[in-house]
């Protein structure tokens, strides 16, 4: 066994041709490319159309009026309404609304929301009066 470990090659032979020659050297002097005949990116566009923005922006607050604030508004709505129209007074729904409007608020639908837990107490404070005949 050899005093080299088997990872290591062993050493050349004394006979070994010599490396061939490297690469010529590169010119001394750097020429760039000629310029491009178009118009450079980002340049010369024109703005983009004012419907489309107006347009991201209804999409934006209408994004306030879905999920858990349209089951608060919704849920608003009904305890409002229910009592004038079916004769009916729905006692926990308006509690339930405003669990979904708090949870409207916490999930980013601060308008949405707000809303909803504004008509939920309406329909609260409606659903007392009913009850207490006043």
């Amino acid at each position: 066994m050899s005093d080299n470990p088997t990872a290591y090659p062993p050493p050349p032979s004394p006979n070994v041709p010599p490396p061939p020659p490297g690469y010529p050297a590169p010119p001394s002097t750097f020429q760039a490319p000629p310029a491009p005949d178009y118009a450079q990116p980002y340049q010369n566009q024109p703005p983009p159309p004012y419907a489309a923005i107006g347009l991201a922006g209804a999409a934006g607050l209408m994004s306030q009026f879905t999920g858990r604030a349209a089951w608060s508004i919704g849920v608003g709505l009904v305890t409002i309404i229910a009592p004038f129209v079916v004769h009916w007074v729905f006692y926990v729904l308006a509690l339930v609304g405003l669990l979904y409007g708090v949870q409207a608020i916490r999930r980013g639908q601060l308008i949405g929301g707000i809303i909803g837990i504004v008509l939920n107490v309406i329909g609260g404070l409606l659903t007392v009066v009913i009850l207490t005949g006043g």
